[in-house]
């Protein structure tokens, strides 16, 4: 079948279908008259596997890997679902506070900010976490943007694996409101950010490279470093 039908029986724009090509999730056979791609029904079932497991957030490398059985599906959800779980209880104190203070129908004025300063602070010696503000400053520093990096921000949290480079990384496209699809993972993770390919680092910022604070001193240490997001210039999905 040809790729208008595959459109329609799958739901997916032939944008997404070539893309999940190019990144060796199908390989349709090509017509030999004249080189169309040709869909089987083989095809369509595995375009729907990969719609719904990326509908689930999952990486492509982690699509490829299980679609090539080098990955379980068990195993695979038993690695995501953490990170889910983390981000559900993450919003929930947040959720619980906003829904106190709509339900009191106070003006800004009125607000009785002392008490529900004491609130997220009890909640966050508990465990839970909200927006970290100690850094605000930080997104603003352009001067040590790298000269080639397209964009920049600091984590909130130190990135020590591929999943707090994972979750960093969806926090950042949430509070912009950019829409995220992780390409590949890993500590040099691939993106597409707002329909822009990107390549992402994890570096010191070029003035901090010399000791006058503890958190930098080290050249691996692997606390507040910097992500940086590369264009990928002509990178086709």
């Amino acid at each position: 079948m040809q790729m208008k039908e595959v459109e329609v029986l799958t739901g997916l724009t032939g944008k997404n279908i070539r893309f999940y090509e190019k990144a060796g999730l199908l390989t349709p056979r090509r017509n030999a008259s004249n080189s169309y791609r040709q869909y089987s029904d083989e095809d369509v079932k595995r375009l729907k596997t990969i719609k719904l497991l990326r509908k689930l957030d999952i990486g492509i490398k982690d699509i490829k890997d299980m679609l090539d059985g080098d990955l379980e599906l068990n195993e695979c959800m038993t690695i995501y679902l953490p990170c889910y779980v983390r981000r559900k209880e993450e919003l929930e104190k947040t959720i619980e506070l906003c829904t106190k203070i709509q339900a009191e129908k106070t003006s800004l004025q009125d607000l009785d900010t002392n008490f529900y300063l004491k609130e997220v602070a009890a909640a966050e010696r508990r465990g839970a976490r909200f927006k970290d503000i100690a850094r605000d400053f930080a997104n603003k520093a352009r001067g040590i943007l790298p000269v080639h990096a397209k964009l920049f921000f600091e984590p909130r949290e130190p990135v020590m694996n591929q999943w707090d480079f994972k979750k960093e990384l969806e926090r950042y496209a949430e509070q912009e409101e950019k829409s995220l699809t992780f390409i590949s993972l890993g500590m040099r993770p691939k993106i597409l950010l707002d329909g822009t390919v990107y390549s992402c680092a994890l570096e010191m910022p070029r003035l901090f490279y010399f000791p006058f604070s503890i958190f930098f001193a080290a050249q691996f240490n692997f606390g507040y470093r910097w992500i940086y997001l590369y264009e990928m210039i002509g990178y086709e999905w």
